[in-house]
């Protein structure tokens, strides 16, 4: 009998939160559904890159697609690099990157452990 009634008060509760719930909160859910699916790209995007890179990337002799494997370097920012060391010849230390356009400190940070000279 005691199982009975309470069976039956959480049927009832159940009941309860569909009927309290109201129909405009799930439109606000849906809302959401770009942005997180937008994170969840960046994040595996980032995550793949870091898979990629495991083995370090010389700095002084990568091609552009070795370069956009380490987290940090995209596109625009392999063909800095490999602007900059044309220009000035090979870095002496990753610090040098700093002075490539569009790396900075928080960039280096991210990268260093992928970088080798």
């Amino acid at each position: 009998m005691k199982m009975l009634n309470f069976s039956i008060a959480v049927i009832f509760s159940l009941s309860l939160c569909f009927v309290a719930v109201p129909e405009n909160s799930f439109s606000k859910a849906s809302e959401l559904t770009p942005k997180v699916e937008q994170t969840a790209k960046k994040s595996v995007s980032f995550t793949t890159k870091a898979r990629s890179a495991t083995k370090a990337v010389n700095i002084n002799s990568a091609d552009k697609k070795m370069l956009t494997r380490v987290p940090g370097i995209g596109p625009v920012t392999a063909d800095a690099i490999l602007k900059y060391r044309k220009k000035n010849g090979k870095f002496k230390s990753a610090n040098d990157l700093l002075n490539v356009s569009g790396i900075g400190a928080k960039t280096l940070k991210k990268m260093k452990p992928f970088l080798k000279l």
